[in-house]
Order: C-alpha cells, then sequence, then structure tokens
C-alpha cells in the first residue's frame, strides 16, 4: 500500500525527526510503500497587508532587528544551521517536499496517515483542517491518524474549526491519539468515541535501531555526566540541572540548541542527531522538559528528571510518564534538602519494558487493522 504520511514540517527539531523517521521505517517494516510528506517553506512570511502591523508591534515591543524581521533570516538562515542535521533527513527521512498539500494528486496514495507529534495544535500545523485531511476531498483513500496530539489538555479550536473538523474526523477509518487526554478530547469536542491510546512512534521500534544511528557519532563527550536537554531554558529549570549536577558528582553536557540569533548562522549550526543519539546513550542520568527527551531515557534505560513545561503543555509528559509508571519523576522544582536518591537510582526497567512491549504490540495491530493487514 502507498502510504502518505502529514506530519509536521521537519526543521531541525530532533524528537519531530525522530517520529517522522520511526513511524515511516515501521509502516516499511509492515511491506508498505511510506512517504513522509514535508513542506518546502519552513516559515512562511506574514500576509502582505499584515505585516507592516507585525513588525512595527515587534519594534514597539523592544525586539531586536533579528527578531522583528525573523521569518526573513530564519529563511535566509536555515540552510546553514540545519546542515548536519538535514543529513539524517535526507538518508533516513528521504521527504517528498510538497509547496502545499495541494500539490497531491488524486490517486497518487492508498492511504494517509496523520501523525504523530502535535499536528492537531494549530500553533503548530498552521491551517488545522489539513491535518484533517481536508486536502483529500472526496478521494477512496484510507484516512487514519496515528499518535496524532492536541500538545495540551484544551481544544484550541474556534467554534467554527471545531465544526469542520468534527466532519472531517468522522471520515477517517481509524483514530489514534498520543496522550490519554487526546481520546477524551475527540469524544467530548470532535463527537468521536473510537479515538485509541498509542504509543509514541519513536517506541515502536527497539532501542538497537537508534545505537544504529549513533554508531556513527563524532564524539562521546557526555559518557557519564548529567545530560540537559531543555527546551525551553528558565531559573526553574536551571536549580534542578545544578541539584542533579551536586547530589551525582557529575559534570553537565548539554545536548540544548538554544542558539543565539544575533550569532551568524555559521555559530549556530545545529549537531548531528548521531551525536545528539549519543549524549542520551552515555548519559550518567538525563533533565529534561522534552517529551521525547523523556522517551529516549526509557528506551535507553537511564534514570531522569523530567521538568515540567507548561508552555508546550503538561498532558503530553504526564500521560507519557503514567503510562509507564514513572509520573514521580516529573517535578516543578526539587527540594534542596532531598538527596537525589530517588532520581539518580534505576527504576524498575523489567516492569518498564513489560508495558513497552504489550503497548507496543497493541500500537502496531492499530496500525495493522487501520490499513486491513488484520
Amino acid at each position: 500500500m502507498r502510504i502518505a504520511i502529514v506530519t509536521l514540517p521537519l526543521h531541525t527539531n530532533y524528537g519531530g525527526l525522530l517520529q517522522a523517521y520511526a513511524l515511516k521505517r515501521c509502516l516499511e517494516d509492515m511491506g508498505h510503500e511510506a512517504t513522509v510528506l514535508d513542506r518546502k517553506v519552513k516559515m512562511p512570511l506574514p500576509a502582505l497587508w499584515k505585516s507592516p502591523f507585525i513588525y512595527m508591534k515587534r519594534l514597539l515591543n523592544g525586539k531586536s532587528l533579528p527578531e522583528i524581521f525573523r521569518e526573513h533570516r530564519y529563511r535566509k538562515d536555515y540552510p546553514i544551521f540545519a546542515a548536519k542535521v538535514q543529513k539524517f533527513t535526507d538518508e533516513h527521512i528521504a521527504p517528498r517536499i510538497l509547496n502545499g498539500l495541494a500539490d497531491i494528486k488524486e490517486g497518487e496514495y492508498d492511504a494517509f496517515i496523520v501523525g504523530s507529534d502535535q499536528v492537531w495544535r494549530p500553533l503548530y500545523f498552521g491551517r488545522i483542517e489539513d491535518a484533517f485531511l481536508e486536502f483529500t476531498k472526496d478521494w477512496e483513500v484510507v484516512r487514519m491518524s496515528y499518535a496524532a496530539s492536541f500538545g495540551t489538555d484544551n481544544l484550541e479550536y474556534e467554534y467554527e474549526t471545531i465544526q469542520r473538523c468534527t466532519s472531517l474526523l468522522g471520515r477517517f477509518d481509524a483514530v489514534s491519539v498520543r496522550e490519554s487526554s487526546g481520546a477524551t478530547m475527540c469524544e467530548e469536542w470532535l463527537d468521536c468515541d473510537r479515538a485509541v491510546h498509542v504509543l509514541d512512534p519513536v517506541m515502536l521500534l527497539d532501542v538497537d535501531s537508534y545505537r544504529a544511528i549513533a554508531e556513527s557519532a563524532s564524539a562521546h563527550s557526555c559518557a557519564g555526566k548529567v545530560v540537559t536537554y531543555i527546551l525551553d531554558r528558565t531559573s526553574e529549570k536551571q536549580t534542578v540541572v545544578d541539584f542533579m549536577a551536586r547530589v551525582s558528582g557529575c559534570e553537565v553536557a548539554d545536548l540544548s540548541v538554544c542558539p543565539d540569533v544575533r550569532l551568524p548562522a555559521s555559530e549556530r549550526v545545529v549537531p548531528p542527531m548521531e551525536d545528539w543519539l549519543t549524549g542520551f546513550m552515555d548519559a550518567r542520568c538525563v533533565v529534561t522538559d522534552s517529551f521525547h527527551g523523556c522517551v529516549l531515557c526509557i528506551l535507553f534505560h537511564k534514570p531522569f528528571v523530567a521538568v515540567g513545561n507548561s508552555r508546550r503543555g503538561m498532558a503530553r509528559l504526564e500521560s507519557l510518564l503514567r503510562m509507564f509508571g514513572l509520573d514521580m519523576r516529573l517535578v516543578q522544582g526539587i527540594d534542596p534538602e532531598d538527596d537525589g536518591e530517588f532520581f539518580l537510582s534505576d527504576p524498575d526497567w523489567t516492569y518498564v519494558d513489560e508495558i513497552l512491549e504489550n503497548e507496543r504490540v497493541k500500537s502496531v495491530r492499530f496500525l495493522q487493522e487501520g490499513l486491513g493487514k488484520s
């Protein structure tokens, strides 16, 4: 079966790239021909009539020149700072690059799978109706979602959008979500009571798949260290990092990508995927506010602390960690008097792996049945 995967734009987001790679490979292992769809333009420019107002607002808010015209700079700099990560995208994902989903013609694919990551969050996807496959019109195709995420436990849609998406979701042959709260949201807001809770695609593959990618890493600079992967830096998160360094007696190695846009693009090059994976593989322990950071800790059997990231949505972390009985590792802060023993100790990985294997079987079965291969 020829399957198109509709996901978020592929850029320098390690977790976003891994989930696209994993879903594609899982489908290929099942015998299908899978293609990840990507967009040519990573950051669209503001509409011409809006741009003067947007730029003026940024100016009045005291933004720097690079930040005022960030879309223009991003598009110019992207090929430079993304070069090393792009190698993984080209070799392992090989996406089809589109100007827009309207480029797809009827008959090119037998099935469309929406997922994973926060594809049902307008803030990240853009025109959300396309994440519900509106562009497929009345085509005779299989429509599915796999581990689609709203990102939060609050639906960020206007009333009219809810109506349109409810109608579109009703045409799906199978629906699955990444968070348990997503199933509730589908039922309460989109009139869909058949949403199944499944694993993030990254967890569909065995850890050896990621070890194989990491083998070509250029260095092992994180060995035995407290590895940090922080998406949104705050003083509270830094306090947790400092705490873990103190109680472990280990140095800190940072995998975070937080470039200063004032620097030239050549000084903001994002490290390759192989180095990032190796950082988790070699870590003594990990501090992260990232969903996929937690996923890799589980796969690589690394003690970790998950720091709440309310701006990006807590539902993702809560659902993932609750599934594996690891919810006590999700914190907003740490008591400085704590000895850190709990966070430095290994969870019962045998128990965790049993859950992972059971959920993996269930998730693969969902894909097989949805695609007509029971």
